[in-house]
């Protein structure tokens, strides 16, 4: 892995105390990939909060500014776990310092220190999230007062877009993951998951959102009630074999790929199935050949 100390982020010289926090983090992390872990967490908390099943909300701006900050408390929890690190005063101990966890979503960053971190200019860890642009942050900060704003009714001071220079990234503009649930009828999502029988209701959720990617989280919610839910999109009676005698091939980014790309399709991810249907003679052999219809 790429080491995420990079003291040219720095404006100017590197704080001590930030870069000893920074190579335990490096540590912990060991030969994961930071950036695409972060990513990941940061879509769960995200998608926890959303809760699209249940609520049939998909974008954050249909959550209210209470329940955005829930967000921030799985971010803590998910960072807490991906690092393995214990909590201590604040939420985190890193190479024996307390560490607090700062969450922002949205277009500008928000994130609000309070007085019993930036009294003693504690180190912080900031993480942050543009749904709009599909893009993740993370970095650490020492909250000195001079890098923060006047204090609110809390007492909690806003970091200053001037201290930004100051921040130690180890993670610049990640991706985020596909939007999972992005355009997704949700109330025809509910209404086939009174649908019985496992492959079936799986068949026609995938006839009904062709070429379309789709999470293994998305099916998990669909096949709620199934015990090996995965197992209903493969052959031998399940969704595969379902779909196939409509002329839909259905195929995972596991395998197939390959046979996506001659077909002109995006790749996708491991964890996501895609069916397809023929819209030319040209598809059709394509997809014959490969076995994937008849």
């Amino acid at each position: 892995m790429v080491s995420i100390l990079q003291p040219t982020l720095f404006v100017e010289e590197p704080d001590s105390l930030l870069a000893e926090v920074a190579a335990e983090v490096e540590r912990l992390v060991g030969a994961r990939d930071l950036p695409l872990e972060l990513a990941e967490r940061v879509l769960q908390a995200i998608e926890f909060v959303l809760d699209p099943v249940r609520t049939g909300r998909t974008k954050l701006s249909q959550l209210d500014n209470v329940e955005k900050t829930f967000i921030g408390l799985k971010v803590e929890h998910f960072v807490r776990d991906l690092l393995d690190a214990p909590k201590g005063v604040r939420d985190l101990v890193l190479a024996g310092h307390d560490v607090d966890v700062k969450n922002t979503v949205g277009s500008s960053w928000c994130w609000m220190i309070p007085p019993e971190t930036f009294r003693t200019a504690e180190p912080c860890l900031l993480v942050a999230a543009n749904e709009a642009r599909r893009l993740c942050w993370m970095g650490l900060i020492r909250t000195k007062e001079e890098y923060l704003g006047a204090p609110n009714r809390d007492g909690k001071r806003k970091i200053l877009a001037s201290a930004y220079r100051h921040v130690h990234w180890l993670v610049d503009a990640q991706p985020l993951p596909r939007d999972r649930w992005a355009d997704l009828d949700m109330v025809r999502f509910r209404e086939l998951r009174g649908v019985d029988g496992g492959s079936k209701r799986a068949a026609a959720f995938f006839a009904e959102n062709l070429r379309r990617p789709v999470h293994r989280s998305v099916v998990q919610a669909l096949l709620y009630d199934q015990h090996d839910y995965m197992k209903r999109l493969r052959g031998n009676g399940g969704a595969k074999d379902v779909l196939r005698a409509s002329g839909i091939a259905l195929v995972s980014g596991n395998y197939f790929n390959d046979l996506l790309e001659r077909l002109g399709l995006p790749r996708i991810g491991t964890d996501e199935h895609i069916a397809v249907e023929a819209c030319t003679e040209e598809e059709a052999a394509i997809l014959r050949e490969a076995g994937q219809i008849d």
